[in-house]
């Protein structure tokens, strides 16, 4: 009996500091400061994406292929209409994972970049972080220089680094390829 009073008395406290923080208030500078990325992983490699930078995430699809284009353009997609194309950033960044394997629930992110559109499939989807942009690092710490130029940063989060892509650079092919 005197165990379970301690345990009562322990789960108490625990509720009683959860309420004192809950209660605490927020400061908002700090949450406006912070950046919305998503985490997805491609291989046994985690990467982020700003929120900022998305327009949409899919999963069912197919992808139609197209002769005579880089090897990283794995074909286009149709989305209510509109025409995208599929990118593998596997093969784009150089990654030795090889292609990403593109199965009818592969999930893809939608990236757009004013009048440019492209699709990124990638082998899973993460949370959603809120990182504070101070904590960037320099993209070149963690990758090689083949990868380097199509990442803008690096950041430690949740005890593993997670580099952040560069979506101007990942859709500039796709605006070369367009001209």
């Amino acid at each position: 009996m005197n165990d379970r009073h301690h345990l009562l008395a322990t789960d108490a406290e625990i509720l009683r500091r959860r309420a004192e923080s809950l209660a605490a208030p927020v400061d908002e500078h700090t949450l406006a400061d912070l950046m919305s990325v998503l985490l997805f992983r491609v291989g046994r490699d985690w990467f982020g994406v700003s929120v900022a930078d998305i327009r949409e995430i899919f999963q069912d699809y197919t992808v139609t292929s197209l002769p005579c284009v880089p090897s990283h353009v794995r074909g286009v997609v149709n989305v209510r209409g509109e025409i995208i194309s599929v990118l593998d950033p596997a093969v784009m960044m150089g990654l030795s994972v090889g292609r990403v394997d593109i199965a009818p629930d592969t999930p893809a992110i939608v990236l757009a970049s004013e009048d440019i559109v492209a699709a990124i499939a990638v082998n899973e989807i993460g949370d959603i972080a809120e990182v504070d942009p101070r904590a960037f690092e320099t993209a070149a710490a963690i990758v090689d220089r083949v990868q380097a130029e199509f990442l803008s940063a690096s950041v430690h989060y949740d005890s593993q680094m997670i580099g952040l892509l560069n979506t101007a650079r990942v859709l500039q092919p796709v605006i070369a390829n367009r001209r």
